[in-house]
């Protein structure tokens, strides 16, 4: 369940039955209850990359 207000950002991936109360960042897992980041997708400078090509 997502939480009215919250931001997912580009490329992240939410698990099931996860409740997000905060905003999740670009290409970042989270999962839990309450969600909490697993790991990131990428190192944060190819992150940036990827945001900068929009």
């Amino acid at each position: 369940m997502i939480m009215p207000g919250v931001h997912i950002g580009d490329g992240a991936i939410i698990g099931t039955r996860v409740l997000v109360t905060k905003d999740v960042p670009p290409y970042s897992i989270v999962g839990g209850v309450p969600a909490k980041i697993i790991r990131k997708l990428f190192e944060d400078s190819v992150i940036n990359d990827l945001l900068n090509l929009k």
